[in-house]
């Protein structure tokens, strides 16, 4: 309890203080003047249209949606397929590879949205806007007219690195008579990923699927870097409005409440993606039979 008790501390002060204050917050008309004022829950039933209405939120909820529901499958599917294939390589060859796809991870947030603002930039300075203008095609304002598809791939592909670390680790601890007695059985490549190794990654799955979810849910950071949010409102997600909310018009109380039905869809999210999967059935013990 001793060793537990300074990072106990730490967890309360910068985690569970900030939540029960922004909670409280949600509940009040603070602007920049920093004053309590309570409201009720005013700020809440702005969201839901009830009296004062937010035009902007039936967007922005579309937004986050259409971001969210892009950005997992790319990340999932995209660690799987090639954890797959990396791990089916020669040794050599599928540490390269895997460190290949790892490099995202490892650059500052503002390096990775400044390559993808640099390389999707719509005059003929950018990377893609270059390689058609020297093939004599014309100019394409891509941020202007394909801003979601963007902020999806950005994000989608950095998630694939820590999606491809952990199954590529859950393959290499099959055991490898399975493989080899299925394709003694005559099972094909396809047959021994669909039968044999996907089955058998079901809690990696689940959990990257959960993490990633929460994480496309909360994260603003790469769509603010790449296009603020726009044009237009065009890619302003939940969490990034929220932010724009309390930090960019200083309407704290408007913001918090945001977040905090923010929170409230990631729990109720996580209870779904653990019930779709049956965690309960897959924590049963087995019946020993006598």
């Amino acid at each position: 309890m001793v060793f537990l008790g300074p990072s106990t501390v730490l967890i309360v002060f910068f985690y569970f203080v900030p939540v029960i204050l922004t909670f409280l917050i949600a509940f009040t008309g603070m602007d920049r003047t920093l004053r309590w004022e309570f409201v009720g829950i005013r700020n809440f039933a702005r969201l839901f249209g009830i009296g004062a209405r937010d035009p902007l939120v039936p967007k922005v909820l579309i937004n986050t949606l259409v971001y969210t529901a892009g950005a997992l499958p790319v990340t999932i599917i995209g660690g799987l397929l090639i954890s797959i294939l990396s791990m089916r390589m020669h040794p050599r060859a599928g540490v390269f590879f895997r460190a290949l796809f790892f490099v995202p991870r490892a650059l500052p947030p503002v390096v990775w949205g400044f390559l993808w603002a640099w390389s999707f930039e719509g005059t003929r300075y950018g990377l893609f806007n270059a390689i058609r203008t020297a093939l004599g095609l014309p100019v394409i304002h891509w941020l202007i007219k394909y801003p979601m598809v963007i902020v999806i791939l950005a994000n989608g592909f950095l998630g694939i690195s820590l999606a491809m670390l952990v199954f590529s680790s859950a393959i290499a601890t099959i055991p490898r008579d399975y493989v080899r007695a299925a394709e003694i059985d005559g099972a094909t490549e396809w047959q021994v990923v669909k039968y044999v190794i996907i089955p058998l990654l079901k809690w990696p799955i689940l959990t990257m699927t959960a993490w990633h979810l929460m994480s496309f849910l909360n994260s603003y950071v790469y769509i603010m870097l790449i296009t603020g949010g726009g044009p237009y409102y065009a890619t302003e997600v939940w969490s990034l409005y929220a932010y724009h909310a309390a930090f960019n018009r200083y309407r704290y109380g408007y913001g918090a409440s945001l977040i905090t039905l923010l929170v409230v869809v990631n729990l109720l999210l996580l209870l779904g993606v653990l019930r779709a999967f049956g965690v309960k059935r897959m924590l049963a013990r087995g019946k020993i039979e006598t």
